[in-house]
């Protein structure tokens, strides 16, 4: 390995690294893709490269010959530690067998693939380390997979968006004002409440300003349905319905109440047979009482986790409830300009939205991204599903495969 190469990898938890990311192409690692192989945890390897070390009793001249029937070369080494980068481009065997061969081998101490060591993203929004809900549900490691792109949309059913806002402004792709009459093409927030929950799931990341989203690469699509503190059943069906139409892979329904509809029920049916994600909050009241449109089958209900990462004294509970989210005291966009911090289940629900938006990046289907959620949950309270927790407080990381 190079000097160079060596450096590079010294850095790989330096900001300045986390930001290349955003602009290099793959082949900017230096290595073809051809070249690379996935193991089964998803760890990425050289196809052809084993580091060995030896033995330090070994003859030299039983070292120097280790791999030589397959035809090993030596690339590179680190006399220091005794370590040699063997290279096999001839194809005489697989590396699996060639690695159990070489292990059996009395001159050799060690043989390891050569794994591929990869950055972890640290956004430079300054309000980041604020955000302490996004690193407790593991989403910093999920972007080393994935950080969503412009192909997904999450659409926010709330009080509008504030498309001024900076952190906001380039992500809003849709909008729909359905308390107008007719229907309005802007969706203005002028409460305040969908602008903080659409930064929580996508604000623009990195840019040096305020805040992160837990799907930095989506897009956003803006709903209008709250007008004087009030959504009506039909609107919100409405939108749901015009969402999925319009080709949002997650919906995200921070409202609720303890009464549904046929239409609220249908609407939430039509947007999972037509493959969007609906997530609703299951309410604020900390009783056990069902909230619609979250207690839906075809919905993916959220509870409010607290800064201590156990459930929030004001969560609704039951054993409707699928999984948990970070929901107290959570920093995001505010109507106007700025950041503000709010609490509520409402704000666990875009977590778990911004989560989806990442698993549809890696084109899974809504059965699947539903399922990838609640599985790879962090389990909570009692063993497996519980009333309080559902399946447990959602894990970006292991969610996208990490």
């Amino acid at each position: 390995m190079t000097g160079s190469a060596r450096q590079t990898i010294a850095l790989v938890f330096a900001v300045v690294m986390a930001v290349m990311l955003l602009v290099l192409p793959p082949k900017a690692w230096g290595q073809p893709p051809g070249q690379i192989v996935e193991g089964p945890g998803g760890a990425r390897y050289v196809a052809d490269e084993l580091i060995v070390t030896y033995a330090p009793e070994a003859a030299r001249e039983r070292v120097n010959a280790v791999g030589s029937k397959f035809g090993a070369r030596t690339k590179e080494a680190v006399p220091g530690i005794d370590a040699r980068l063997l290279s096999f481009p001839n194809g005489r065997g697989s590396l699996k067998r060639i690695k159990h061969t070489l292990k059996g081998n009395r001159a050799v101490e060690s043989v390891d693939l050569n794994y591929f060591l990869e950055p972890t993203f640290t956004p430079n929004d300054p309000r980041f380390g604020d955000q302490y809900g996004l690193p407790q549900t593991r989403f910093p490691g999920a972007w080393d997979k994935t950080r969503g792109n412009a192909n997904v949309d999450i659409a926010i059913v709330d009080t509008g968006i504030d498309a001024n806002h900076p952190d906001l402004a380039a992500k809003v792709s849709a909008q729909r004002d359905f308390t107008a009459t007719p229907e309005g093409k802007v969706a203005e927030d002028d409460a305040g409440h969908g602008t903080h929950v659409a930064g929580i799931a996508a604000a623009v990341t990195n840019n040096g300003k305020g805040v992160a989203g837990a799907c930095p690469g989506c897009e956003l699509m803006a709903a209008k349905v709250v007008s004087g503190g009030l959504a009506s059943s039909y609107d919100t069906a409405d939108a749901i319905v015009w969402a999925a139409d319009n080709g949002a892979e997650v919906i995200n329904v921070s409202l609720g109440a303890p009464s549904g509809s046929d239409a609220l029920k249908n609407a939430v049916d039509y947007a999972w047979n037509h493959g969007a994600v609906v997530v609703a909050a299951v309410g604020n009241s900390g009783k056990e009482v069902r909230e619609y449109p979250a207690a839906y089958a075809n919905a993916i209900a959220v509870a409010a986790t607290a800064k201590d990462g156990y459930l929030a004294s004001y969560s609704n509970y039951g054993t409707w409830v699928d999984v948990a989210a970070p929901g107290s005291g959570i920093i995001s966009t505010k109507l106007g300009g700025g950041y503000t911090t709010m609490s509520g289940t409402s704000m666990s629900v875009p977590h778990v939205a911004g989560l989806a938006g990442l698993l549809a990046a890696q084109d899974r289907s809504a059965s699947g991204i539903r399922s990838r959620i609640e599985n790879t949950a962090t389990d909570l309270g009692t063993v497996g599903k519980d009333k309080y927790y559902g399946y447990g407080r959602i894990n970006a990381y292991r969610a996208v495969g990490g």
